[in-house]
């Protein structure tokens, strides 16, 4: 049966991922964030099944389907919730392990994790980062976002995060990037 909801969730504009999605909504509204979080994380990760389950065959997986599906991702990364946060994650990590994506969709979801990143979630949100770059050919990121990357470290130790990554990953690709942006 799911895999009949997952074929039915991009066949028109009210789709359940565009239900659940506006219920997560309305339900912050309702009864606050850390309410839904607590006692309703199901919603994040039927959410994030069903994101998932459209990257199953990636040859059905065009640029068409990725700005459909763009938005959900991007609200999952914005949300002040983390499970929320934490799911859009592994959306988007499973996204750059099976598709090949163009570069402006890649400097997008680069951007996105960089801009959005939150100090409860930066190690996972920089490991996310991590795996953009070593799964896909990142050719360049703005030197705004680096910067902004950069200036995260009053709040965000994000130099003691990128040194954690580069013990136990390889974070070349990004290394070369950053380098070859800001010199």
């Amino acid at each position: 049966p799911f895999a009949s909801i997952a074929k039915a969730t991009l066949a028109s504009k009210h789709s359940i991922i565009s239900c659940i999605t506006d219920h997560i909504r309305k339900a912050v509204d309702i009864v606050g964030s850390d309410y839904l979080e607590i006692k309703h994380p199901i919603l994040f990760n039927f959410h994030a099944k069903l994101l998932l389950s459209m990257f199953n065959d990636p040859e059905k997986v065009d640029e068409m389907m990725l700005a459909k599906l763009m938005p959900f991702i991007e609200n999952g990364v914005k949300s002040p919730m983390k499970s929320f946060r934490y799911s859009a994650l592994v959306v988007i990590s499973q996204l750059v392990l099976t598709v090949k994506l163009k570069e402006e969709v890649l400097n997008s979801l680069c951007k996105l994790l960089i801009t959005k990143l939150l100090a409860d979630t930066a190690p996972a949100s920089l490991s996310t980062l991590m795996v953009v770059f070593q799964q896909q050919n990142v050719q360049n990121l703005s030197k705004n976002t680096l910067k902004k990357l950069l200036r995260h470290d009053e709040s965000i130790d994000v130099w003691k995060i990128l040194k954690d990554l580069a013990e136990r990953t390889d974070t070349t690709k990004f290394y070369n990037v950053l380098w070859a942006e800001l010199v």
